[in-house]
């Protein structure tokens, strides 16, 4: 069956949005980088960044199952986040009362008194990626990805 110029058209869109999302999280990356570094926060880096992130946002201590269940990695990827985060003073490891086999991981106090200059580098990077869109524009833009994204985790 021979593929028509509607058909390769799209093909060519969604390749065309398959590659600048690779491009923008790439530089989404290199931007954050360069941003803790500038706050001082060098030691830890964008990907590690993730594992804060997820652990301030639930506001409990999380398994690295948990982890790597919210950030969409591995348990192996996640374990090796905190084990860097833990050995900077970034995160804690304890066990988990309700469950002796779990361990449970928690920020540490210098990763809550961090938690303005992180901020401050999350801020300061949504506002450049964002500028000039409208609140609507990131709705859309939000519901868009997170279709994509959802797609991608039912066909596993």
């Amino acid at each position: 069956m021979a593929t028509t110029g509607s058909e390769l058209r799209l093909r060519r869109l969604q390749s065309e949005a398959y590659l600048n999302l690779s491009r923008i999280h790439r530089e989404l990356e290199r931007k954050v980088a360069d941003l803790l570094v500038e706050s001082g926060l060098q030691d830890v880096t964008p990907a590690q960044l993730g594992v804060l992130i997820h652990l301030f946002q639930e506001r409990a201590p999380l398994t690295a199952r948990q982890l790597a269940s919210l950030m969409g990695l591995s348990e192996v990827t996640v374990g090796r986040f905190v084990r860097a985060l833990e050995g900077v003073g970034w995160v804690e490891r304890t066990s988990d009362p309700a469950d002796s086999r779990a361990i449970l991981v928690r920020p540490t106090r210098r990763a809550y008194a961090a938690l303005p200059k992180l901020l401050e580098v999350s801020n300061a990077l949504l506002d450049r990626a964002f500028a000039g869109f409208s609140p609507q524009e990131i709705e859309a833009i939000a519901r868009t990805t997170e279709m994509v994204r959802d797609n991608l985790d039912s066909q596993e």
